[in-house]
């Protein structure tokens, strides 16, 4: 199993979906260092979202804050010419856009209201 790894930075760009001829679907989201201040060489970190998980950043624009849970993919791959390269991914699984104090703006869930307590009939009725 692959190491899961988090990133907080600002989204610099959201880049259009890409559909492969196999039916391959990737799209990539750009993040820059959140250091609170501009630097003059800041980095700039691409994800790949893949087949459904590419939906995870509709919505999701420049200049917002963003935690992104990432695995770090690798991959041998030799050309025609009998070159073999090698690749290395950052594959985003999830991210949430942050508000300004870092705390998420995903939804809290609602705490889970209590069952209907059944009606425990007549008191006369128990055993004791």
């Amino acid at each position: 199993m692959a190491a899961i790894y988090e990133y907080t930075g600002v989204v610099e760009k959201v880049l259009d979906l890409q559909t492969f001829a196999s039916g391959f679907t990737k799209r990539d989201v750009v993040l820059t260092d959140d250091v609170g201040q501009e630097s003059k060489w800041p980095n700039h970190i691409a994800f790949t979202f893949k087949k459904d998980a590419t939906a995870l950043l509709d919505g999701v624009q420049p200049g917002q804050r963003a935690k992104i849970r990432f695995a770090i993919d690798g991959r041998e791959w030799t050309n025609p010419q009998g070159q073999v390269k090698y690749f290395t991914d950052l594959t985003g699984l999830k991210l949430e856009v942050l508000r300004a104090d870092g705390s998420s703006t995903e939804p809290i869930p609602s705490p889970a209201e209590p069952d209907d307590i059944a009606d425990p009939g007549d008191v006369d009725d128990m055993p004791f």
